[in-house]
């Protein structure tokens, strides 16, 4: 993992409680990557992201790092309906500015990530530029877990969420799905370690 690759800037970001922490940095190819660990412990080794596009170059390689802004947020918001009044929204944030050189042109990618007391997130923003539009045919983000956790788990189907729920090792998935996909009358699973999202999963400890 190559995050000493942005050594002149801060790449990290810590929860607001401190015991959630995301690093981020690019690769020798200059590809996206970032890992999570919670009290010290990881939790998301490091994984690599990026897009396949449709007849241009993918988003996953030669990026250098324009700029990277830190902020952070306490809000409430009420919700409609739900066991709390209010919901408080406390994070940190990191936005990771970057720019990619496809011949002539120059692409810009940014990345906002989130780190919350708990837990994670991000998302890919395209900002206004001068490319043509382009078409995504694949992400590619990795979530390299950091252990063989349990996880409850229903097989991946782009036509039914009817089955019943699987509880296993995430290694065991493979061995399982032939039993987890059972008859229905319309189903498309889509591969032999696909499983529905959102995926419940627990650390031994």
């Amino acid at each position: 993992l190559a995050l000493g690759a942005c050594s002149s800037v801060d790449n990290t970001l810590t929860s607001p409680d401190g015991n959630v922490s995301l690093s981020f940095g690019l690769t020798s190819e200059g590809q996206p990557e970032y890992s999570v660990t919670f009290l010290g412990e990881q939790i998301i080794k490091p994984s690599t992201m990026g897009f396949d596009l449709k007849d241009a170059a993918p988003l996953t390689s030669g990026f250098k790092i324009d700029k990277v802004t830190h902020s952070q947020a306490d809000e409430t918001w009420t919700p409609v309906w739900g066991e709390n009044s209010e919901i408080r929204n406390h994070y940190n944030t990191m936005t990771v500015s970057m720019s990619q050189k496809d011949g002539d042109t120059v692409r810009k990618m940014d990345i906002e990530f989130r780190v919350y007391d708990d837990g994670a997130a991000f998302r890919y923003i395209f900002p206004e530029q001068g490319t043509k539009q382009f078409v995504i045919t694949d992400e590619l983000t990795q979530m390299a877990m950091g252990g063989d956790y349990t996880a409850w788990w229903i097989p991946g189907d782009y036509d039914t969420q009817e089955y019943s729920t699987m509880t296993s090792r995430l290694s065991e998935i493979r061995g399982l799905m032939k039993e987890a996909v059972t008859p229905n009358s319309s189903q498309t699973p889509f591969s032999q370690t696909g499983v529905q999202t959102p995926l419940m999963m627990k650390s031994d400890n």
